[in-house]
């Protein structure tokens, strides 16, 4: 579906021509750029056909950033109103054809069935008002067997380049058809002693087992001097904490996790609560991945529209929202279920009918958490002009962090203070060794710009690196950043290979 069938298309061609204007004072700006690092920058001043910058055309990881692109293909392809449904359906012999269910004496005869789409704001409050609705008809019991289907979504949860030791934190949870509470949850760890033993504290409605059997109290000046907290996972939902944790004095220590087995994950949360409903399920409950027998939709349960999660999705640089949709993107394109490879090939075929053409960028996933993504600074640059030229149907703009003000720029170092604060929106990127800034700046003249700030290759000796963990210390590229920023904002047209 194409909500923009009129959409103006002034791009910034690949072909576009390059400034070939020099300014010294990039010399000095670049000065300040840590040792070693690479530094990408494109930017179009207001009118012109030039693009300005530096290694335009070299690529470069985007990290987050990726989520503009996939948010723009999103809001062409699905629309800004576009829901995700998450089904409850019956057996076609248990419902009549005005939606009414057949039960005798609270009996539901035959299969019932929750179809998961993948929605990334999905609680499991709602889930459980979606199963409720069984209640409220009267069924107390269903002879036969509640099936999770968990087949919208195809291939590996997690894409290709992730980083193991990521894949237990929260902003890598599994973008699986099965998301509840945003697949991720939270525990604590109770460490009064050093040298004692560690508690941990886990809420009764959260279905994971946590073994601090090998965790150690340490001081804090050893806990930040090395002796880090590590954890190992795997596909039941059991963590296994070992390593170092500082002493707690006042409160437990909060930790958040990402679930590893969606699936399982989701069983155990519906199955409490249809024990809390108190209905019998002759049949149990069953993982599928697709339905079993003829499905009649009973009820549902409709996501928020698109442009409020993805305007979530920007501001707080949410990947499971990113992901999810760009699985939504190829599962609605192809119209089976969709793995990555198959969704980022949608993403590309959308924007290239817009005239938006990646090249040989490589996109691997929704959300830039993978390091295999690559792209130039042009190429980026083009994305963003196609939404500065459309904005008025967009609204994209709109859906980006504001520096000083909102999101991830909100405590932003490089754009805290005048002429930046308040005059940057754009979608921030973050890996390690990566920090990147793409979207629009009202520069001096009062103009809209579109720009892109890439920094890869960032690498820091190791008391650094210790302060960043600590978060002792701004970011040492923040500087550099503030300046180029600085220099687009008045104007400074500059251009180096």
């Amino acid at each position: 579906m194409n909500i923009l069938k009129k959409l103006s298309l002034g791009l910034v061609a690949a072909s576009c021509l390059t400034a070939s204007y020099a300014n010294t004072d990039i010399d000095s700006i670049n000065a300040k750029m840590p040792s070693g690092a690479m530094n990408g920058v494109a930017y179009l001043p207001d009118q012109s056909s030039l693009v300005y910058g530096q290694n335009v055309d070299t690529y470069f990881r985007p990290a987050s950033t990726e989520k503009v692109i996939t948010a723009l293909a999103a809001l062409l392809y699905l629309g800004p109103n576009y829901q995700i449904k998450t089904k409850l359906l019956v057996n076609n012999k248990a419902i009549s054809s005005n939606g009414q269910l057949y039960t005798k004496n609270g009996i539901l005869d035959g299969d019932v069935e929750i179809e998961f789409r993948g929605d990334p704001t999905l609680k499991r409050t709602d889930l459980y008002n979606l199963i409720e609705t069984l209640k409220k008809a009267g069924v107390q019991r269903i002879t036969g067997t509640l099936y999770l289907n968990y087949g919208y979504f195809n291939g590996h949860d997690y894409a290709q380049g992730w980083s193991w030791d990521d894949l237990t934190k929260c902003f890598t949870a599994p973008p699986a058809s099965i998301i509840i509470d945003g697949n991720c949850t939270s525990f604590q760890l109770e460490a009064k002693t050093i040298g004692g033993k560690v508690r941990a504290i886990i809420p009764d409605n959260v279905p994971i087992l946590v073994d601090t059997s090998d965790l150690e109290v340490v001081a804090p000046s050893e806990f930040y001097g090395g002796c880090s907290l590590d954890m190992q996972r795997d596909s039941s939902n059991i963590y296994r904490l070992s390593g170092c944790i500082p002493v707690q004095k006042k409160e437990p220590m909060g930790l958040s996790v990402a679930i590893q087995d969606p699936n399982e994950w989701g069983e155990k949360i519906v199955s409490s609560q249809v024990k809390k409903l108190n209905i019998r399920i002759d049949g149990g409950i069953k993982l599928t991945r697709k339905s079993k027998g003829v499905m009649v939709q009973y009820a549902s349960y409709m996501s928020q529209p698109l442009h409020v999660m993805l305007r979530r999705c920007l501001l707080k640089s949410v990947n499971i929202i990113a992901d999810s949709v760009a699985k939504t993107i190829g599962t609605k394109y192809y119209d089976r279920p969709a793995n990555y490879y198959m969704s980022s090939i949608a993403i590309r075929n959308i924007l290239k009918k817009h005239n938006i053409d990646l090249g040989n960028a490589t996109i691997i996933d929704g959300s830039g958490l993978s390091p295999h993504n690559f792209i130039t600074p042009r190429q980026m640059l083009n994305v963003l002009q196609f939404i500065k030229a459309n904005n008025n149907e967009l609204h994209l703009i709109e859906m980006l962090p504001v520096a000083g003000m909102s999101g991830t720029l909100g405590g932003r170092g490089s754009v805290m203070k005048a002429p930046l604060v308040k005059n940057v929106k754009a979608k921030t990127g973050t890996l390690e060794g990566v920090s990147n800034l793409a979207g629009f700046m009202t520069d001096s003249h009062g103009k809209l710009v579109p720009f892109v700030y890439f920094m890869n290759n960032l690498s820091y000796d190791e008391k650094t690196r210790q302060n960043l963990q600590a978060k002792r210390i701004a970011r040492p590229h923040y500087n550099h950043e503030r300046m180029i920023l600085e220099a687009i904002y008045n104007d400074q047209k500059f251009y180096k290979n």
